[in-house]
């Protein structure tokens, strides 16, 4: 599963089950292998299996979720002895015993229970590291072969991670076989009262289950996953996997997994997932599924960013293109330093400051990269990473090594400054001036030891735009560029190419400015005939913005997030010295939104509703807007949305004779 989507409580899951890794199964063992069969009863709650499960001789120790009882242990004809303790089944495999057979069982908790594992009348949503699968807690070279069957009582429908082997249906219900025999990863099973709809491209299968007021997506989802898989079979390789299924579940997650993407019920429908989300989570089969990250850093988030979601913007043209890179830019603008980590250290998403590294600077660095060797040699890079790698785990250095065979050149330098250092460069134009037949530019790079850089440079000329570029790599140079007619301006780096902190007058005040920032101050304003309610919204709302680094504080210069009800906000902002609510969004929706800068230079986020009902609203829409600079909300709709206009760039200068 690409796990970088995976929400806080199924990732303390997962991490649990990693931290239990211990000595590596010895040289020549068996691959492992389960052979599972598995029954569901979703109204009950309950799971009956059985695994036939190849292990190495010896003392193994297993995990399994507490809830499941273990009801027999045997291999062959021989019963084992197992030690259970809390979620780890300690056995001894005798030698040349064959597959040691488990039978458990139980009931597992519903969708409810804030676990990622569940279990109820809604169906079921079981990941391979979830815990219902017995796993060995000893790290093994590679992951598990599989084959699956799994039965669930009508109206249910299952759909598990692999390739579908046989399905039936009869008035008992469903039954289907599911098989893995490369090193994937575990087998993930869900279930549900769905429609399955279908639709065959070539030999893939592709499929759609939904709930029944999802009709009428099938053809949309379908038709773009066809075409997505034939674009991504084309620039890089073979699709991995025999099909593609996209399943709707109860929670509100859109997670990648090998042939499959469960999607939340709630956001199937919304037109973003399909347009986005959707060639996201299928470029993950072959980033991050079909080539697993290894140890040193995630770089199958920033990969798939690029190639999905970048290459979209860049299908829409390039206004849409450098959108989304000084997005990723005014991300970065807002993370606090001591936030910031290199690469290397990106592992998955678990708030806003992990993907502002692990997604938008990993996917400016391959922006940079096909810019400096070119988009043939790139798309070879890509192709031989995928023919060497496939079905194997690779990391940044194995990535490396791809493109510099594809191009002929010496890329160390460029990966060690951006995957091994955390922060960016920022570049200020010190001067500009006539010389000649050309300008004569002073450029600076403030970093604590100077990067390597190609910076784009555009020259206006009497004639038209000229495209330039200089190479940095001290702390201050003096460069010359000639020109083929009178330059009159000249613009560094003017369509956001390099990845860098932008310079002070390039980025606007936006949410993230005040939500990443540890000690942001946080002030509740809340009054008229039902305050406490009114209060207690407003302190829910404030504690889903900050993103993990907040903490109460008595003032200062910190940012401020002023939460409340509007006659109370306006009193706040007065007694404050701050700025009123902007007249572009007075008096408009239930809530208002906004950034601004007081006098002494400190950033405001100001939430002002109408009612505690109001605020109530926000609290689950808002934190997706960190980009915004304002926003509208009638309930928990945003109406309208935007970020406030900056002045000339200061990477911009009129050249003067």
């Amino acid at each position: 599963m690409t796990k970088l989507r995976i929400p806080v409580p199924i990732l303390g899951i997962l991490a649990g089950a990693a931290l239990a890794l211990g000595a590596i199964a010895p040289a020549g063992a068996a691959p492992l292998h389960h052979d599972l069969d598995l029954t569901l009863d979703p109204a009950a709650g309950r799971i009956e299996a059985v695994d036939r499960l190849t292990l190495p001789a010896g003392t193994q120790t297993l995990r399994l979720d507490p809830a499941l009882t273990l009801q027999e242990a045997r291999a062959g004809d021989r019963g084992l002895p197992v030690d259970r303790r809390g979620d780890r089944l300690r056995l001894e495999v005798p030698e040349g015993s064959g597959p040691v057979t488990l039978r458990y069982g139980g009931r597992l908790p519903g969708f409810t229970a804030g676990t990622g594992l569940a279990l109820d009348g809604e169906g079921a949503f079981l990941l391979g590291l979830g815990g219902w699968l017995p796993d060995p807690v000893t790290a093994v070279e590679e992951p598990p072969t599989w084959r699956l069957s799994v039965r669930v009582p009508a109206p249910y429908v299952a759909v598990a991670t692999g390739r579908l082997v046989e399905e039936a249906r009869d008035a008992a219900g469903y039954r289907a076989v599911f098989e893995e025999s490369r090193g994937v990863e575990e087998p993930s099973v869900f279930a549900g009262p769905w429609t399955v709809e279908e639709r065959m491209a070539g030999d893939l299968r592709l499929r759609l289950y939904r709930h029944p007021e999802q009709t009428g997506l099938a053809d949309g989802y379908l038709g773009l996953s066809e075409q997505a898989i034939a674009a991504g079979s084309a620039r890089i390789g073979a699709y991995p996997f025999d099909g593609f299924s996209i399943v709707s579940v109860p929670p509100p997650v859109g997670l990648g997994f090998p042939g499959l993407t469960a999607i939340g019920r709630v956001v199937l429908p919304l037109p973003f997932i399909r347009s986005q989300s959707l060639t996201h989570e299928i470029m993950h089969n072959w980033w991050g599924n079909g080539v697993r990250v290894d140890g040193g850093g995630n770089w199958a988030e920033g990969m798939t960013t690029y190639m999905a979601d970048y290459a979209a913007a860049r299908e829409r043209g390039a206004d849409a293109a450098r959108a989304m890179r000084l997005d990723w830019l005014r991300d970065y603008a807002a993370l606090p330093a001591e936030r910031d980590r290199p690469l290397t250290a990106f592992l998955s998403k678990t708030h806003d400051a992990s993907q502002i590294v692990g997604y938008g600077k990993a996917a400016m660095l391959f922006h940079m990269l096909e810019a400096e060797i070119g988009h043939d040699a790139f798309d070879a890079g890509i192709r031989r990473f995928w023919s060497e790698h496939a079905f194997q785990a690779a990391g940044w250095t194995d990535l490396r090594h791809a493109f510099e065979a594809a191009s002929g050149r010496d890329l160390s330098g460029m990966f060690s400054q951006w995957v091994e250092r955390r922060g960016a460069p920022m570049l200020t134009l010190v001067d500009a001036r006539a010389d000649g037949d050309g300008v004569q530019l002073t450029l600076r790079q403030e970093a604590d030891t100077p990067y390597a850089l190609t910076v784009p440079v555009r020259l206006e000329t009497a004639t038209g735009v000229e495209e330039r570029s200089v190479q940095l790599d001290s702390r201050q140079a003096t460069l010359r560029i000639p020109a083929k007619a009178e330059v009159r301006a000249v613009a560094v780096d003017p369509d956001f190419d390099l990845f860098r902190r932008l310079a002070p007058g390039e980025a606007p005040p936006i949410l993230r400015d005040v939500t990443l920032r540890p000690g942001t101050e946080r002030v509740i304003a809340a009054d008229g005939p039902m305050d406490g309610e009114a209060a207690e919204a407003a302190r829910t709302l404030a504690g889903r913005l900050i993103d993990g680094a907040g903490r109460e504080s008595a003032g200062g210069v910190a940012p401020l997030l002023l939460v409340g009800t509007d006659a109370a906000v306006a009193r706040e902002l007065e007694a404050r010295g701050l700025p009123p609510v902007p007249p572009e969004l007075a008096g408009r929706g239930s809530a208002r939104v906004w950034v601004s800068h007081a006098a002494d230079g400190r950033t405001a986020l100001v939430v002002s509703g109408v009612d505690a009902e109001a605020l109530k609203a926000l609290v689950r829409p808002l934190p997706h807007y960190g980009r915004q600079s304002w926003l509208v909300f009638e309930g928990a709709k945003a109406l309208d949305r935007g970020v406030w206009a900056v002045g000339d760039s200061p990477l911009r200068r009129m050249v003067g004779r």
